[in-house]
């Protein structure tokens, strides 16, 4: 790969680091200051519980699109669409693995369920991209996008219905919901299905491109294209016309008001939700490779290109890091190790949620994990090991 495209990738590290941190905090908040509510309800929520749950909506959609812009910047120092069909069908299928088999014994320790989210769903859209990559890049878009832009207009119930015995199918695809494997007595969720996720990978494969371009270029592009999303999020938004299952509702004060606004949904990830969410992250990633190309503020964000550049990597460590901090938290102050993936009910006595605790141990988190990540990173890029790269 070029310098010149290396120093371009420098800007995408930087803006996957920070989505990825703003993940631990998402996870962290999980087993350090379970709440008993959905921080978004706005029934039950303050503005604080709110914002730390809402800011972490923009990681999966921009780290499933940013994935995509890679796919094709790798691409670019490999010799034949082959060699980036077996990269991302092999990738792909390892990540499916890893959710289910690494991923879910560190959130539960143990197999209670089986629950697909993020990881599987990069893993699946990877696999469908690996298909698509022989296609030009407008006929890729003509395939992917009416996911992306029509799937709210879809009645799950009809289909589900529609389908019997194969709603499964549609739950994959479709319905964040549960499936129940009756032979064996196992039920999966499904937190992330399908629809539209492997679209906004294919979508940042093909913005992607646009890093093969003059700086100037590429920069005016993506603050065009983000720019674009966050009015049409606008629009749609405030007149309740189409793109999210929630409508906006004016509320008692002007900052509750504005929490309705932006209170899409996730689950299945709505129109609204992605506009809102890849718009903002286009925008920051042409300020960030501005920033990157003149030099200005990189050496005050290189922590965050760490880790950035070995995102995997982190997120297999990081739960098992929060999950045995905090049964080990609970444990010294309540005399008891408590999972908080179970939720609220497994509280002990005495136990007050704590967002202020949260924080602070998001941070210890974050600063704990540099250097392994930093060691990793060195390792990585010094080895032609396989296992490594798939890491």
């Amino acid at each position: 790969m070029t310098d010149i495209l290396q120093k371009r990738l420098i800007a995408i590290d930087i803006l996957r680091g920070l989505i990825i941190v703003l993940m631990a905090l998402d996870h962290t908040r999980d087993f350090w200051g379970a709440a008993g509510f959905n921080p978004t309800d706005l029934s039950q929520t303050t503005p604080a519980w709110f914002f730390t749950r809402w800011v972490t909506h923009f990681c999966a959609p921009l780290f499933v699109f940013l994935t995509g812009v890679s796919a094709m910047l790798y691409s670019q120092k490999l010799e034949s669409k082959a060699q980036l069909r077996n990269y991302l069908l092999s990738r792909g299928l390892w990540l499916i693995v890893l959710e289910i088999a690494v991923i879910n014994l560190s959130w539960q320790v143990g197999y209670s369920f089986t629950f697909v989210q993020v990881i599987w769903v990069l893993g699946m859209s990877m696999v469908i991209l690996s298909g698509l990559i022989y296609l030009p890049k407008r006929w890729i878009l003509a395939l992917t996008l009416p996911f992306l832009l029509l799937h709210n207009a879809i009645d799950d119930n009809a289909v589900a219905a529609a389908l019997g015995s194969a709603d499964w199918l549609w739950k994959i695809l479709h319905m964040s919901h549960g499936i129940t494997l009756d032979s064996i007595n196992h039920r999966i969720i499904v937190v992330y299905p399908l629809i539209p996720w492997f679209s906004v990978m294919a979508l940042g494969y093909v913005i992607g491109e646009l890093f093969l371009k003059p700086q100037p270029q590429r920069q005016k592009t993506l603050l065009l294209i983000g720019s674009g999303m966050v009015l049409a999020f606008i629009v749609l938004r405030a007149t309740g016309l189409y793109g999210d299952s929630s409508v906006y509702q004016s509320q008692d004060t002007v900052l509750f008001s504005i929490l309705s606004f932006i209170n899409t949904t996730k689950y299945p990830a709505s129109l609204q939700f992605i506009l809102m969410t890849i718009g903002p992250g286009l925008i920051l990633l042409a300020l960030l490779d501005k920033v990157n190309v003149e030099g200005k503020i990189y050496p005050a964000l290189h922590w965050l290109k760490v880790f950035g550049s070995v995102p995997l990597f982190f997120y297999l460590i990081h739960v098992p890091v929060i999950n045995a901090s905090a049964h080990l938290y609970t444990w010294l102050r309540y005399g008891e190790a408590v999972n908080f993936f179970g939720g609220i009910s497994a509280a002990p006595e005495g136990y007050e949620p704590s967002l202020l605790l949260a924080f602070i141990a998001w941070a210890g988190l974050v600063a704990l994990l540099y250097y392994p990540c930093k060691q990793f990173g060195l390792l990585k890029r010094r080895s032609n090991n396989l296992i490594l790269s798939y890491l």
